[in-house]
């Protein structure tokens, strides 16, 4: 349902560029943030990326390494699905009016916070992973120690 009321974005689109709109990251890290792998990630940044909606930004000091940003065209077309998807689920929760409808928004609320709490952890995870790659670099291979 949420899906058919964006109009320029697929599902994936959104999720991805809503990550990359609330902070400027690299590619593996929104594929771990968005939950898919870094080949499904591509396909989808291929899409935002030609119509406009995110650029690829080189990062200084390391040759391979791609940060991703929103542009003004994708902060706008983000804005408008959100607007969509604000406007669509307001007419479902028109149907529904008194206690089951405050029952619906506590439910909601926490779902959110749920959500906020999983991202948490994520990140958390990311950070950690992350860290510990950095530390299995090659010193580690080669018995030098920290």
């Amino acid at each position: 349902m949420l899906e058919r009321s964006l109009d320029e974005l697929s599902l994936p689109q959104f999720r991805v560029l809503s990550l990359i709109a609330s902070s400027p990251e690299r590619a593996g890290r929104i594929a771990t943030l968005a939950g898919v792998s870094r080949p499904s990630l591509t396909g989808v940044l291929d899409g935002l990326v030609q119509h406009g909606f995110v650029r690829r930004v080189d990062v200084a000091g390391d040759r391979r390494g791609v940060s991703l940003e929103i542009t003004d065209d994708g902060r706008a077309a983000l804005d408008r699905a959100q607007d969509s998807v604000v406007a669509r689920l307001d007419a479902v929760l028109a149907q529904v009016s008194g206690a089951d409808r405050r029952a619906v928004l506590d439910g909601l609320a926490a779902l959110s916070r749920a959500f906020d709490a999983d991202g948490a952890r994520r990140r958390a995870e990311a950070v950690a992973n992350a860290a510990g790659a950095r530390s299995d670099g090659p010193a580690a291979d080669v018995g030098v120690s920290r």
